[in-house]
């Protein structure tokens, strides 16, 4: 070997060496740089402010919400005890996807040998959205039977299940209307080789007008009113502060809640005139009265909670230094309280008598 080809080996052999050092120096400077980075992170106050929360574990949704057959619920795999906070707006939200119940819906069913899309299937999507009142699709497939809601129309289910509310506070579904839907939902189903079952427009019908009365005779708001006599006015820095100091609160609605220990409304506290109130202007209103309103069907112990409501507004009519009136301006002595609590035991007995609880989500479905 020359001494020239010597020479060329040494010098690839030190370049090589070069070369890896300069490589390890750059991956320990990364690595400081990398273990730098993720110490600052882990200092972010707002991911410490999560941490202070605890963990949740989130499942997959077509595990989260099932449906039985009997038309209950029930949530699986979730392994986390979380208590959320509650915010204004998110009952509407959580509330859109609970599940319908069976006590005030009729149902169709679907199915296909070859599986079925709300998003292809004829224009089913379109019939759905014509549908005057609040209805779910559920569907199921061979390998996962319990139903699930169903939120992609583009998912493909071996048998889909239509829900349909019966009636709420607009009103119940007609004859018409429900033979008008069904028709619409096998004109569109039928065609593509679906089997759907059929519904008795008839009975479904005669359901809605039942529960339509049933809520007609329970859906109710009991008042007391809280006035000066001779008209006097109440000054509205006085019904802000007192109402604070009692544990309520503004709402967007312009109205003053009480809510309980999980954050629940119990009873309002609203502007005899019903004007809401504004919280930058009622320091210098001058308010006529005030009404507390309890809604009967919304709170699981009705008594309870009237007798609070009671209690609240007679501590506001000491303090104001007014009595406590019914919406004709007479006044309510104990018997009337007393009375009122009668007229609600028989509310809640008709309730239960229909299962209907007060407080449930099918009546919070049911009186919407």
């Amino acid at each position: 070997m020359s001494d020239l080809q010597i020479y060329l080996l040494a010098l690839g052999v030190v370049i090589i060496l070069g070369v890896l050092i300069v490589n390890r120096i750059q991956e320990k400077r990364f690595k400081s740089k990398l273990n730098h980075t993720t110490d600052l992170a882990a200092q972010d106050p707002l991911l410490d402010q999560l941490d202070t929360h605890g963990s949740i574990t989130l499942t997959d949704s077509e595990d989260e919400m099932i449906v039985n057959p009997d038309g209950s619920s029930q949530l699986q795999e979730s392994t986390a005890n979380v208590v959320p906070v509650r915010h204004e707006g998110e009952d509407d939200v959580a509330f859109d996807l609970e599940l319908l119940d069976s006590k005030i819906t009729f149902q169709i069913a679907i199915s296909a040998s070859e599986g079925l899309c709300i998003s292809t299937t004829g224009r089913l999507q379109e019939v759905l959205e014509t549908i005057p009142k609040r209805y779910q699709v559920w569907g199921s497939t061979r390998k996962h039977k319990d139903p699930i809601i169903v939120s992609n129309p583009d998912s493909v289910f071996d048998k889909l299940m239509i829900v349909i509310q019966l009636t709420d506070r607009n009103g119940p579904l007609s004859r018409e209307q429900i033979e008008t839907i069904t028709t619409d939902i096998y004109a569109e189903t039928v065609p593509t080789g679906a089997i759907a079952t059929q519904v008795k427009a008839a009975e479904e019908a005669t359901n809605a007008s039942q529960l339509k009365q049933f809520s007609d005779d329970v859906d109710l708001l009991f008042g007391l009113t809280v006035e000066r006599s001779r008209g006097a006015a109440m000054a509205g820095g006085e019904v802000l502060s007192l109402a604070v100091a009692l544990g309520m609160r503004l709402n967007r609605h312009g109205a003053f809640i009480m809510v309980d220990d999980e954050g629940k409304e119990l009873f309002t506290l609203e502007n005899r005139d019903s004007t809401p109130f504004d919280e930058a202007q009622i320091k210098e209103q001058e308010i006529s009265g005030i009404t507390f309103l309890l809604d009967v069907t919304a709170v699981p112990d009705g008594i309870r909670t009237f007798n609070k409501m009671a209690g609240v507004a007679k501590q506001f009519a000491d303090a104001m230094n007014a009595t406590i009136c019914d919406d004709n301006s007479q006044l309510v002595s104990e018997a009337g309280f007393d009375l009122i609590r009668q007229q609600l035991n028989k509310i809640y007995q008709q309730m239960e008598d229909k299962e209907i609880l007060p407080g449930s989500l099918v009546a919070k479905q049911l009186f919407s």
